[in-house]
């Protein structure tokens, strides 16, 4: 199983395709893992690697990446990836992120222009609001663990790998710290993405609202978008005859 040395990190990765393929990176979203057909890319990635070599990542402190820091930020994932990129020797990379992924994706395309060549942002928010501090406020893993212990039980299945049992309630606390504070970017900051970008959600996504996807859409010099109708958060996951198709046809339009 492949893991990487990434500055403090231990950093699990998985690849798929033609190891000549033009390199796609699928980052999942928060409390996903590469195996996750719901908030990550389980469902999609073999067709992809039909064409393109595939890199799915597990994101700090998420299935069998450790976190000695911690906490989590998005600049630190993307920090991660970076380093991951330039390990690999990748070079410029498509980068696929869903939800907290596709954040992730947004602050390479900001931060780490010289890696980035396209991004996929599905439900993913370029700024903080209502809808995420109120989802993040019912996400403690004491209450879950009484209300639900069979969710709680999955969750400590998929991210206390390799780490202390119980150690899900303290990455479900940092994703909870992470996202109530970030990502703040403004509309002067979206303007300086200059690579192509592909904004996806469903029209009934709590996160990736229609304001928020509105925006993205205007100010993104070189974007464009697929508004899935009768579709919420997972929008992948719940018609991936439309979203596999769209993101494939947007792929090899920026080849």
């Amino acid at each position: 199983m492949p893991y990487a040395k990434v500055d403090d990190l231990t950093l699990y990765y998985e690849e798929l395709g033609p190891p000549d393929g033009t390199p796609l990176v699928l980052l999942h979203g928060a409390g996903g893992t590469i195996d996750d057909p719901l908030g990550g890319w389980a469902g999609l990635a073999p067709s992809f690697a039909a064409t393109y070599r595939v890199v799915l990542v597990e994101h700090r402190g998420h299935g069998r990446t450790d976190n000695p820091a911690g906490f989590m930020t998005f600049e630190q994932m993307g920090d991660d990836l970076a380093a991951l990129v330039a390990q690999l020797d990748l070079g410029p990379v498509h980068i696929a992120g869903i939800s907290d992924g596709g954040v992730v994706a947004l602050d390479c395309a900001l931060r780490r222009p010289e890696l980035t060549r396209t991004i996929t942002v599905l439900g993913g928010n370029y700024t903080t609001h209502e809808g995420v501090a109120a989802f993040a406020a019912t996400l403690d893993p004491d209450a879950l663990e009484q209300a639900a212990p069979e969710a709680a039980a999955e969750f400590g299945r998929r991210h206390d790998q390799g780490k202390e049992p119980g150690s899900w309630k303290e990455l479900m606390r940092q994703i909870v710290e992470n996202n109530v504070r970030n990502p703040a970017w403004t509309e002067q900051d979206l303007r300086r993405i200059a690579c192509p970008a592909l904004l996806v959600a469903g029209e009934d996504d709590p996160f990736a609202t229609l304001d928020q996807m509105a925006t993205m859409k205007r100010e993104i010099p070189d974007a464009e978008w697929l508004i899935v109708n009768h579709a919420g958060h997972p929008v992948h996951f719940e018609h991936p005859e439309i979203v596999g198709p769209r993101i494939l046809d947007f792929l090899a339009r920026h080849a």
